[in-house]
């Protein structure tokens, strides 16, 4: 628990950042500024409640969203680095994996930054308008962050207020307590945050109802609750704010960032300081450089590519002839390939052309972040491409479970259906066979989700990971394997928390 106690430490940089005038604008305040004189405007809170952004977006390497994808996409077997050996599960999964830590610490600093707003919302004279807008913004990200937690670990300890020396010694709560707090969180933020039309261009990005939503639902997926989670999806639906892209390429374009297939976002454009948004420091988005082929060149990917998440060739091998998300967002060697920013004029076509001898010849490529040469001037590491956390098309797929496990056959294929005809492919005939069924709703989840950060935790949630992993990839499974090892260095200076099984 000591990364608990050390993330306020950073309060007082925190608390430097000065009032917003916008979500995408902030500068540094004079002089010092403590706790006592902090949190008494509207803006204090939407400047401290930016550093839940900041967690999700991550920093350079080692957290945030890349490290959640980089993850999960090693566990499954789907994503490797250049040296293209899969890592070996058993020992990737320990209680020492630094990626693996680093997803404890992140959200149990999100959910930190959480309870210290929550509680001095209580005594704050803000105007009562925005003393509701902040609660719910907090709310949604402590129930974000042991969303996160207890799919990931199940067991952690449950904590609710700001910190103070007794979180040291907490024991685990019981993952089902985790999932009814989580609900109660989702629930209770549900009507106080805005809708994206409400928060404006201004906040472009920020967690809304929909977001609410839609993790409501998933989370109440995970306690077989399905009548709730059909209703969270109702209520999401009634919006009238999301849909998805014609076109499943557009949905990672850099010209349609932020569209209506988008329930919730990474960001990463420029701002008017010349920083990035949603990040810790001075970097923007990596993944462009993670998952483009390594050593190609500056003017085909960022940081001439480094090739620290390609994908396993048995990935491109496994959709349907005709699947436009293979022809679209799936490069392999021998294949052409036009980013959008690709555009070197000293060849007869902008087009990249990887080579079929090359020596990568078990790998494919994610296109969904790689578009191109860096687009960002003097930072040829840095990219300003969006990330999806929560887009409608996972929605959709969500959706067409909880329809099925509440006995509505037909409506539970036409949501599937609905992502399979933006892919090109034929509607899939409706049928009551539940084995039947969970092969399709994977299969198109594998097609739609990966390379994005919910891709693993669908397998381990309907207990799939198994059969999936032993019959594509030949892992010998473990049941320890559906959640992650407890890190070390959290039980170690917490003697009272308990190691997941197996482990």
């Amino acid at each position: 628990m000591k990364k608990i106690k050390y993330i306020f430490l950073c309060l007082g940089v925190i608390l430097m950042i000065a009032a917003c005038h916008n979500f995408l604008d902030t500068a540094p305040k004079s002089g010092i500024v403590t706790d006592a004189s902090f949190f008494k405007t509207t803006a204090d809170f939407d400047s401290y409640i930016y550093g839940a952004y900041v967690d999700v977006g991550g920093s350079f390497d080692g957290a945030g969203v890349t490290n959640w994808i980089k993850v999960e996409g090693f566990i499954a077997q789907e994503i490797f680095a250049a040296d293209q050996i899969p890592k070996p599960i058993e020992q990737y999964m320990t209680a020492s994996n630094g990626q693996i830590t680093a997803f404890w610490t992140t959200f149990y600093g999100m959910s930190a930054k959480a309870n210290q707003v929550l509680s001095k919302l209580k005594t704050a004279t803000i105007p009562d308008a925005d003393k509701t807008r902040l609660e719910g913004e907090a709310l949604f990200f402590r129930g974000f962050a042991y969303f996160n937690l207890a799919r990931a670990y199940g067991a952690v300890p449950l904590i609710l207020n700001p910190y103070d020396v007794t979180q040291n010694y907490m024991k685990n709560t019981p993952e089902d307590s985790i999932w009814t707090q989580v609900i109660a969180d989702f629930t209770a933020a549900a009507p106080k945050i805005p809708t994206t039309a409400q928060w404006g261009s201004a906040n472009l990005g920020r967690a809304s109802k929909g977001t609410v939503y839609a993790y409501l639902a998933n989370a109440c997926m995970y306690k077989k609750d399905w009548a709730g989670a059909e209703s969270a999806c109702n209520s999401l639906i009634a919006l009238n704010s999301y849909g998805l892209m014609p076109k499943v390429r557009d949905v990672f374009s850099l010209m349609h960032q932020n569209n209506i297939e988008s329930i919730f976002e990474v960001q990463y454009r420029d701002i008017s300081n010349g920083k990035i948004n949603w990040s810790g420091h001075e970097a923007g988005c990596v993944l462009p450089e993670y998952t483009a082929p390594r050593n190609i060149g500056n003017e085909w990917a960022p940081a001439a590519g480094w090739g620290e998440m390609t994908g396993n060739i048995k990935l491109a091998q496994s959709f349907e002839p005709g699947d436009d998300r293979r022809a679209s967002l799936i490069v392999l060697a021998g294949e052409k390939y036009k980013g959008e920013l690709m555009a070197d004029t000293l060849r007869s076509e902008p087009t990249f052309w990887y080579a079929s001898n090359t020596a990568l010849n078990k790998s494919c490529f994610s296109t969904k972040y790689w578009l191109g040469p860096s687009d960002m001037p003097g930072a040829d590491y840095l990219f300003q491409t969006d990330v999806p956390v929560m887009r409608y098309a996972e929605f959709l797929l969500n959706y067409a479970e909880i329809l099925f496990m509440e006995g509505k056959t037909t409506q539970a294929y036409t949501q599937m259906n609905l992502v399979r005809h933006r892919a090109k492919l034929q509607d899939l005939p409706a049928t009551s066979d539940k084995a039947v069924f969970m092969t399709a709703l994977m299969n198109e989840r594998r097609h739609e989700l990966n390379f994005e950060p919910n891709f693993w935790f669908h397998y381990t949630r309907t207990q799939t990971a198994a059969s999936f992993l032993t019959s594509e990839y030949g892992v010998a499974w473990n049941d320890k394997y559906y959640k992650f090892p407890i890190p070390q260095s959290e039980r170690d200076i917490n003697q009272n928390l308990a190691q997941n099984p197996g482990y």
